[in-house]
């Protein structure tokens, strides 16, 4: 008597051809997921030296006073000169070599940078419709004396 086929065989057949599909699937979620870490990182990493920039920008620009202003009030009134101080933060951004887009806007108060750039992640640039913008904002107004320090 011969031994009948089992149909284990098939059934294998079948079940590889399953975990085949859902292998590819499981890898092609971890890859998407890697792409959005690396792409995320870069774009937190960068979002980061922008407001760095734009305070040190900022900051620049807030020391730029009106001398005359200062002198008449004895020390005591410290009012910005806004063309030195907005030219200092530009100053300041292309020393830095920054080439985005730059909006400085300053008063006798106070000093706002703006700065804004585009970046196309390395990932998933290939499936995004445009570019994603990343725009920071810095304040900086002018202080008298030296800052308190801690005990």
């Amino acid at each position: 008597m011969t031994p009948r086929p089992h149909h284990c065989a098939r059934t294998v057949g079948a079940e590889g051809g399953q975990i085949l599909v859902l292998t590819v699937v499981v890898a092609l979620g971890l890859l998407a997921v890697l792409g959005l870490v690396a792409d995320g990182g870069l774009l937190v990493a960068r979002h980061r030296e922008l407001q760095n920039l734009a305070d040190a920008a900022a900051r620049a620009g807030a020391g730029h006073l009106d001398v005359a202003t200062f002198r008449a009030s004895g020390g005591q009134v410290a009012q910005l000169d806004p063309a030195q101080a907005s030219a200092a933060a530009r100053r300041q951004l292309r020393a830095a070599g920054f080439t985005g887009l730059v909006r400085v806007a300053a008063s006798t108060t106070q000093v706002t940078v703006q700065v804004d750039e585009s970046i196309h992640p390395p990932i998933f640039s290939s499936i995004l419709p445009g570019p994603v913008r990343l725009a920071v904002r810095a304040v900086a107004r002018p202080q008298l004396g030296s800052p308190q320090q801690g005990p």
